[in-house]
């Protein structure tokens, strides 16, 4: 059964439709479609008792059409008594868009528990491989058959994720990857690629001229292959720009109000500012402080960390966004439909869209709660 509603949006169908219906289509779904009593439904898919030929054979029609399958559903309810567990480790939980993740985590997880899993959820404010690892640690007491964890560069966490593996827990990375590690696939953004459609719209904006500051927030390998992404286009694309430097805000908000406080004090006043950290409130805050905020134009990430205000104002000029609660909700409806057919992901990134917002398009945007005023 195809998604429909609101997560029907997240990661623009094209990796939900491949999974099927996330909960086993139930009798009584059946039995409404088609008309008919549950009973009905359940003498028809099971071949027993008296039903007329042409009655069954519309009500397996029907189911088919619903992704109804006997085997299917009659596993998902063994599966309900065999106590498996899954682990969600989120790091920066303090961060607008993560929380955005942790919406998506939660939905899925609630509709997991109805199902008679279980969810473990672990939250860690900034960064801390050694709150991470210690996280995971914890999880394997529990026991859990499977982590989702937000990874960063940290050649500690490679480790710890080589030792799940030996110990027969799988991994799967969220949002921010773990290359080069044992974990089984990554969920979120294609972030390199993030990072080279910041640098053709930037590169645009300028008409192929200037000067570019740009700020970053953690080590992550998130925000190290967005400003990857952007200077690779930068250099390749727009021969008459050049990047001023590379800083990192480590995405505390004095410390942001500062840097580009300065950085518009001292020095060659940028043309450009690419920002691809928390804290874009902060830079508004700054750029406005100035009286250059008209001057220079701003490309920036995750609409959850945006007031409306802002991007109206052209403050900030555009917005790099992608689907955080797609991101949480996808990693733990791959592990169950990996521990419900026994049948491990088919691919080892699934990235979520990208999408390009400004003053004129934040209609499209799915969920307008999610910028402040």
């Amino acid at each position: 059964m195809a998604l429909s509603g609101p997560r029907a949006a997240v990661f623009g169908l094209r990796q939900w439709d491949s999974f099927g219906g996330f909960m086993g289509v139930t009798l009584n779904e059946i039995a409404k479609a088609a008309g008919v009593s549950r009973g009905t439904v359940d003498r028809a898919l099971n071949n027993r008792g008296r039903i007329q030929p042409k009655v069954a054979e519309r009500i397996k029609r029907i189911a088919a059409e619903m992704g109804y399958s006997v085997n299917a559903n009659a596993r998902a309810l063994a599966m309900a008594g065999k106590n498996i567990s899954f682990g969600v480790i989120l790091q920066l939980t303090e961060t607008p868009f993560i929380q955005e993740v942790l919406n998506g985590v939660n939905a899925a997880a609630e509709e997991l528990r109805q199902a008679g899993y279980r969810v473990q959820v672990s939250l860690v404010r900034g960064i801390s491989t050694e709150e991470v690892i210690s996280s995971m640690r914890a999880m394997y007491e529990l026991p859990v058959q499977a982590i989702v964890l937000m990874g960063n560069n940290d050649p500690a966490l490679r480790q710890e994720i080589a030792a799940c593996r030996e110990n027969g827990i799988s991994v799967v990375t969220i949002n921010s990857d773990v290359p080069d590690s044992d974990r089984k696939c990554f969920v979120g953004q294609d972030a390199y690629r993030c990072g080279q459609t910041a640098g053709c719209v930037m590169g645009d904006l300028l008409n192929g001229e200037g000067c570019i500051s740009i700020f970053y927030g953690h080590d992550f390998t998130s925000h190290s292959e967005r400003v990857r992404g952007f200077c690779d286009v930068i250099s390749e694309k727009y021969k008459g720009i050049h990047i001023l430097g590379q800083q990192s805000t480590g995405n505390d908000p004095g410390n942001i109000h500062s840097m580009i406080s300065g950085c518009l004090r001292e020095g060659r006043l940028p043309d450009g500012i690419y920002f691809c950290s928390e804290g874009v409130e902060e830079l508004c805050q700054a750029l406005r402080e100035s009286g250059k905020a008209s001057q220079i134009r701003t490309v920036v990430h995750d609409i959850a960390g945006c007031r409306t205000e802002d991007i109206l104002d052209r403050t900030i000029d555009y917005v790099i966004d992608d689907d955080g609660f797609g991101q949480g909700y996808l990693a733990l409806r791959l592990l169950h439909h990996w521990f419900y057919y026994q049948r491990e992901p088919s691919e080892e990134f699934f990235y979520s869209d990208i999408k390009i917002l400004n003053a004129y398009n934040l209609s499209s945007v799915t969920n307008l709660s999610l910028l402040t005023v």
